[in-house]
């Protein structure tokens, strides 16, 4: 018996692709203007993390705020997945959404393990607007968002919700750095105890234009 080949034509494979990227382009589309967002919110709510991968880039690939999907997206900020947390801060520094709830979890990402997460908060705490950043501030510096550890020793506790503090204070620091217009470079002087790729992310990104102007310039040599 011949075995019936699964491969398809390379002329199918790519028509396939092109429908795919129609499809996506399409669904983009009429989530944009929050229409159909049924599966996207299923994706966000999703218990496989694939799915919610799936539509954590979906949210990020939007790049505009619908109303309807404030509250799926920011009950990405609890995910086990890094990846999903930090979706839920890039879409509300692209969507400028901003409440009780949504302070609670910016706080909680300010002092997330996770480097990315981190620094991504302190860039929408940068750009954040003066009265956004005030609230969120005097949020932080309550001690909201920070660690709850359960030891027996209650000395222990305390260790670790004041290291929490401070190092969501020095977050915030940084933040406050920045908006006043100081440099990235400077500011790692100032907090040797931050880790170096928080701070090298901020750079990357403070430099970006110089690159890409230096890099269009060496373009136009050739």
């Amino acid at each position: 018996m011949i075995k019936k080949s699964n491969k398809s034509t390379p002329g199918k494979e790519n028509a396939s692709s092109a429908s795919v990227l129609d499809d996506r382009g399409v669904l983009l589309n009429k989530w944009k203007k929050g229409i159909d967002l049924r599966s996207l919110v299923d994706l966000l709510h999703s218990e496989s993390s694939s799915d919610r991968l799936q539509g954590a880039y979906y949210l990020g690939e939007l790049g505009v705020a619908v109303e309807d999907l404030m509250i799926p997206a920011t009950q990405l900020a609890k995910d086990p997945v890094a990846t999903c947390r930090r979706a839920f801060v890039a879409y509300m520094m692209t969507s400028g959404f901003y409440n009780k709830s949504i302070a609670n979890s910016l706080a909680e990402c300010l002092q997330d393990l996770d480097l990315y997460v981190r620094v991504t908060t302190i860039k929408w705490a940068v750009e954040a607007p003066e009265d956004v950043f005030e609230d969120f501030s005097l949020l932080v510096k309550s001690g909201v968002g920070g660690l709850r550890p359960r030891f027996p020793n209650p000395l222990s506790n305390e260790f670790w919700i004041d290291a929490s503090l401070k190092r969501a204070v020095r977050g915030l620091n940084i933040a406050i750095w920045l908006r006043s217009g100081e440099k990235s470079d400077d500011i790692r002087k100032r907090v040797p105890e931050e880790d170096s790729f928080v701070l090298d992310e901020l750079l990357f990104s403070e430099t970006q234009p110089e690159r890409y102007s230096a890099w269009k310039k060496s373009r136009s040599q050739h």
